[in-house]
């Protein structure tokens, strides 16, 4: 499981775009673009596997 900012990292984009990713979500009622588990008040992880998924369905040949 990776912290917002290693998923971040991983992804090439700042943490706040994946926070305001998540508040949208929230607030639309949709899913969020990349999933993510919710440990505790504060705590987000994101899996790896997910973040990689996210790439791969982005990418543009």
């Amino acid at each position: 499981m990776l912290t917002t900012e290693e998923a971040a990292a991983l992804l090439g984009v700042t943490r706040r775009f994946l926070d305001k990713d998540r508040h949208v979500a929230r607030q639309n009622g949709t899913p969020p673009a990349i999933p993510y588990s919710n440990l505790g008040h504060r705590t987000v992880r994101y899996s790896r596997a997910d973040v990689l998924a996210f790439l791969d369905a982005n990418r543009v040949d």
